[in-house]
């Protein structure tokens, strides 16, 4: 039965952040769930919601190639979560900015994995 524990999460900032990595040496591929949470603490009920400027699968395998996994500024809105799947190849990696320095928060999640 694969381990399905919580591999982490990060607050994210404005500079693009590394949210989980898939070594290569480990030669497995493995799907991960990524929920983006809006944790911004609101001074005003008019305050703008945050967004995701990127979220991006680092692709080793095509020299490092960005591929976007989701659209360009996305909003996460108040009291919600955007989630999605995403299977890493030995290597790959996943990146992602927010708006706001702490109004988002990345969590991560082993779904299954397997020799590549």
């Amino acid at each position: 039965m694969p381990n399905t524990a919580a591999t982490g999460g990060a607050s994210l900032t404005t500079q693009l952040t590394t949210v989980v990595a898939n070594t290569a040496a480990d030669a497995k591929v493995r799907t991960y769930e990524i929920a983006l949470s809006n944790i911004k603490t609101y001074a005003t009920d008019s305050a703008p919601d945050p967004q995701v400027p990127q979220c991006l699968l680092i692709d080793a395998s095509a020299s490092n190639v960005s591929r976007p996994i989701l659209p360009t500024n996305v909003i996460v809105r108040r009291r919600d979560a955007i989630s999605r799947r995403v299977v890493l190849d030995p290597g790959d990696s996943l990146q992602i900015s927010a708006s706001e320095a702490s109004a988002i928060y990345a969590h991560v999640q082993k779904i299954f994995e397997e020799p590549a």
